[in-house]
């Protein structure tokens, strides 16, 4: 796994571990590529390579697009050794369904929706996307796994990684909420725990779509993300704070995810009210 120190990386390497199945982690401080560009050993023998590394998020992709570069070549890199070996393994991209389809047309998107990328990071995506498919792999040994917004207890709390990690954060400090644009705005919110089920189904599936959506499947407002948040901080001091939409911020978007009922047999079973509860559970009392 690359990118295993990150917040869904060091959740599927527990849930994994709970399944009994080994994992090979990489980090920034322990790389899977050389600095010469051979890989480490341990990666030529993997059944499945879970690539999460990412430098950026979707404010950073737009202040430093040398970073979305670099793990372009990082990533292209990889995909060269990895294909050279006799039996390549599977190669399972993280991508992004909030961020990569044409929000022009009506959500729920599904794999087959036309792409059109508002910002920086929904462009870097599908660069990533598309080296993966032009890889030359051996047909259903590659995907890119298109996640919604996920979330869960551990989310990075700072601006950029995740709605619900950030306003965790503002209620604990007994701040406001801080509302991005209309808070009409819908997303599709993921439990992380789905997700790691969903990536352990991926890694035990014999063969894969090119493209598959990892979502709930439903549109939650901002604004009754943030209904649902006050109930269960139950803090009078909260209220939304408005503020001016940004760029690269989309109106709509939520996934079709009958492809990975489907093709893995997974669906996301953890409720909005549940996963959040449990995320305000995780938080540290000040």
């Amino acid at each position: 796994m690359v990118g295993a120190g990150g917040f869904l990386g060091t959740a599927l390497t527990s849930a994994a571990t709970l399944a009994g199945v080994p994992v090979d982690a990489y980090t920034r401080a322990e790389p899977a590529l050389r600095p010469d560009g051979r890989m480490d050993a341990r990666l030529a023998r993997a059944g499945t390579v879970f690539w999460l590394a990412t430098s950026v998020n979707p404010a950073l992709a737009e202040s430093h697009p040398e970073r979305a570069a670099a793990d372009l070549e990082t990533f292209t890199a990889a995909l060269r050794a990895l294909g050279s070996l006799p039996r390549p393994p599977k190669v399972a991209l993280l991508s992004s369904g909030g961020a990569v389809y044409d929000t022009t047309g009506p959500p729920p998107y599904r794999e087959e929706s036309p792409t059109r990328p508002r910002g920086a990071y929904g462009r870097s995506k599908l660069a990533l996307e598309q080296a993966l498919a032009s890889a030359g792999l051996p047909a259903g040994h590659a995907v890119s796994l298109r996640v919604s917004n996920l979330y869960g207890p551990g989310q990075p709390s700072v601006g950029g990684q995740g709605v619900i990690g950030y306003w965790l954060r503002a209620a604990a400090a007994g701040d406001h909420l801080t509302v991005y644009g209309d808070p009409g705005t819908t997303r599709d919110y993921v439990y992380v725990d789905d997700v790691t089920s969903a990536l352990l189904a991926v890694h035990a599936a014999a063969t894969l779509p090119p493209v598959v959506n990892l979502g709930a499947g439903r549109g939650t407002s901002l604004r009754e993300l943030a209904d649902l948040l006050l109930g269960i901080v139950d803090d009078p001091r909260l209220r939304l704070e408005l503020r001016p939409a940004r760029g690269f911020d989309v109106p709509h978007s939520w996934l079709d995810v009958r492809l990975a009922e489907s093709v893995l047999g997974w669906t996301a079973r953890t409720g909005l009210t549940e996963g959040l509860t449990r995320c305000w559970d995780s938080v540290p009392v000040a």
